[in-house]
């Protein structure tokens, strides 16, 4: 190595090392002045995003085209992207809420990923922007420096805190005392990552991407014959499970996306690099054609759950990854069945849908697609058409989460409530906007039903022994959720046409006399079965705990028929070190 390149190969070293400190220093000290009266949230927030964004983007470029030059051309990227962000903040009354929501930085975090390589590229030379070769190597390139020099600092810390628990054996204490300065740990952990990031591109001959690409590769067909045993089954066990689960949806877009990043993987940067394998050639291609069919399936899932509860921001964004999704499949599937030189014609696809997904990430900072804006809409002509109940309303996500939109929401859910005198619905939004978190509001909720909930339990809850009555003192002590609960399964009703609940009494903790506790079992969902032991503790309160199998030393799972033999007697209470109710083989008994 000559004298020039071990120059430039330390100032590079260095120009990392102290862009990545610096900028773990401005992010910390922003962060320790968020509240500041002096600083507006607008101005914070821009500030932030600009921080954080030019800081990722200078980096990840400095490797390719000098530090210098990376922290000048980032603000080609950061500056817009900051500019979006501080218009996607005037939905929310305080623009620093924007960084409360997942979905707005999932969505500022995939654009700048997205958009930096192509920055890259640009930079190095124009005529290759819109080439996918250059920008497949860039953005792989970008993801395995990124990714080793996380670990590096992981490493880092590691060694850091080992050293400290050394020197604390001779009574030194000095790297413990300087580690209890926050700036200085963020300013280790940015420099850390920054000097990784300067070796790793060194050594970007030697860790090349081109190794996890062909890695990748081989689980092509293991995803392939998955996906096919998935379609095979649905025929056979059916569609009940799918459709309609918003966790189904999800699962399926994932394997869609996985899908494409190994069909990616084995289509490698060019024709040089492709798969040549003849079998891994053939699962490549298989996969990329069955890929509408998973896509279609997560399309019609989401639809399916906005059709019967309305759209939430999150149902909106899953709805746009499922629409892009099948676009890709609909694509891939097209030019792997019907295309020559396949494996070209999806490469150049990839560089049009990627511009696709960029334009859309745009829209959706903007005011032309306004997911707290749809979503609001939505929940209060639901309400307002009668399709759903002050119940199925997400007042508190209105409240707190959808910005000025769902504020104005409840406005309008008001007047529609004070119209048709459904207090019950202007107690919630009362609630709902006072409360701090939607536990805290569900159980306000739960607990202003608690006396109609009750006198419910009172009135239907089934006994056993027969006859004897529920205890309404202990009853009475119960936490309102629990109520609900219990309520919700005796509003469910067996074949015989029973409540779906019970309440057994006997003395199953010693020491407390039987009409100060009892096992409830109710009906929790389909045929699925819960159990709770409930004892009075003192006068006002009372003590709820799960059923435990001690006789399997497991957590028993119980069905509508063990409710129905309790219901029929066909039961006995003995001891099991607590007295135990058996019913069907299961030994039931307080969890400690």
């Amino acid at each position: 190595m000559s004298d020039r390149t071990e120059i430039a190969v330390a100032w590079n070293r260095v120009a990392l090392f102290w862009i990545g400190g610096l900028s773990a220093v401005a992010i910390w000290a922003l962060g320790e002045n968020w509240d500041n009266p002096l600083i507006s949230p607008a101005v914070f927030l821009a500030l932030f995003s600009f921080v954080a964004i030019h800081a990722s983007v200078s980096l990840a470029l400095a490797g390719p085209i000098g530090p210098m030059r990376a922290i000048l051309c980032a603000l080609i990227l950061s500056v817009p992207v900051t500019g979006l962000i501080s218009l996607a903040a005037l939905r929310f009354t305080h623009a620093t809420e924007l960084l409360d929501e997942p979905i707005m930085l999932s969505v500022t975090t995939m654009l700048v990923f997205l958009a930096t390589p192509f920055l890259s590229v640009w930079m190095q030379d124009r005529q290759n922007v819109m080439k996918y070769s250059a920008l497949f190597e860039t953005a792989w390139l970008i993801t395995i420096r990124y990714g080793v020099a996380l670990c590096f600092v992981g490493v880092f810390w590691l060694v850091v805190f080992l050293s400290d628990t050394l020197l604390e054996l001779v009574q030194i204490s000095i790297v413990d005392t300087l580690l209890r300065t926050d700036w200085v740990r963020f300013f280790l952990s940015g420099a850390a990552f920054g000097l990784g990031l300067a070796v790793v591109y060194e050594l970007r001959t030697t860790m090349s991407p081109f190794v996890v690409l062909r890695l990748l590769r081989l689980l092509v067909p293991i995803v392939l014959t998955v996906v096919g045993v998935f379609l095979i089954a649905i025929p056979i066990r059916g569609l009940t499970h799918l459709f309609g689960d918003f966790s189904a949806a999800a699962t399926l877009m994932v394997t869609v996306l996985v899908s494409i990043t190994l069909i990616s993987a084995a289509l490698d940067r060019d024709r040089e690099f492709e798969v040549t394998h003849r079998g891994l050639r053939l699962a490549t291609r298989g996969l990329a054609m069955v890929l509408p069919i998973l896509a279609g399936l997560a399309e019609w899932a989401v639809w399916l759950r906005v059709t019967t509860y309305g759209w939430t921001p999150d149902r909106v964004l899953a709805a746009m990854v499922a629409l892009f999704v099948l676009t890709y499949g609909l694509g891939y599937c097209a030019i792997a069945v019907f295309g020559h030189n396949w494996m070209r014609r999806i490469r150049a696809l990839n560089v049009v849908l990627v511009v696709g997904v960029m334009a859309a990430l745009v829209i959706w900072m903007t005011p032309l697609l306004d997911p707290y804006r749809i979503a609001t809409h939505s929940q209060v002509n639901r309400f307002a058409q009668g399709h759903s109940t002050a119940t199925q309303l997400p007042l508190w996500s209105m409240a707190h989460e959808w910005g000025r939109a769902g504020q104005a929401g409840l406005e309008d859910l008001s007047a529609i409530a004070q119209e048709r005198e459904a207090e019950d619905l202007i107690t919630r939004i009362a609630e709902a906007q006072t409360a701090t978190s939607p536990f805290i509001f569900e159980r306000s909720v739960v607990d202003l039903g608690r006396p109609d909930t009750l006198e419910e339990i009172l009135s239907v809850m089934p006994t056993q022994p027969l006859g004897i009555g529920l205890p309404v003192d202990l009853i009475s002590k119960v936490p309102g959720y629990q109520l609900e609960q219990w309520a919700r399964g005796c509003r469910e009703h067996l074949g015989d046409g029973s409540p779906g609940c019970v309440f057994v009494q006997d003395v199953f903790m010693p020491g407390v006399p039987a009409q100060d506790q009892g096992m409830v079992l109710y009906l929790a969902s389909g045929d699925l079965v819960r159990g709770n032991h409930v004892m009075a503790r003192g006068e006002q309160s009372a003590v709820v705990r799960d059923l435990f199998d001690p006789m399997d030393d497991n957590w028993p799972e119980l069905t509508r028929a063990t409710l129905e033999a309790i219901l029929a007697g066909h039961f006995i209470v003995a001891p099991s070190g607590k007295q135990a109710l058996i019913v069907g083989g299961k030994v039931l008994a307080p969890a400690n």
